[in-house]
């Protein structure tokens, strides 16, 4: 049963990602190009929510981000927003991600961004949530972050 409503949670995502306009993309960034507003878009409880926000690898070597978590979701994926040929959005996910010393992941709209699934909490705007970055080089790196639409 869970397994059918994972399913259906997902498939109703990725519809309403491929039917995404641009216009809509533009109101969730800053008038300058590749700024990047840090939130967690708000969702009812039991639904689905993205997050956007920067890291940057302050390392001085390569790391590679393994897995997320997030305690208010059962399910946290890193997923990449891509269009097919024919002009139709997807999104897939993605097991890793690398980041070279100094270099940032923009997890954006459109783009790489985090996958909130299953929430056992309503997230309203205000509220501020954290999610937990797995790198296997600099470990645990926990983000908190404001709840906006």
């Amino acid at each position: 049963m869970r397994k059918t409503v994972f399913l259906l949670l997902i498939s109703g995502l990725m519809l309403s990602v491929a039917c995404t306009n641009q216009k809509a993309e533009k109101e969730n960034v800053s008038e300058e190009p590749d700024v990047i507003r840090e939130r967690v878009r708000p969702a009812a409880s039991g639904g689905t929510s993205a997050a956007y926000f920067v890291y940057t690898n302050s390392l001085d070597k390569a790391d590679t981000l393994r897995s997320v978590e997030a305690d208010f979701a059962d399910m946290v994926q890193v997923h990449e927003s891509y269009e097919t040929e024919e002009g139709m959005m997807g999104m897939r996910e993605q097991k890793e991600v690398m980041v070279q010393p100094g270099q940032e992941i923009r997890f954006r709209q459109g783009g790489l961004h985090i996958m909130l699934m299953g929430l056992n909490q309503e997230l309203k705007a205000g509220d501020s949530v954290a999610i937990r970055l797995k790198f296997a080089g600099a470990g645990e790196v926990v983000r908190k972050l404001q709840v906006q639409p």
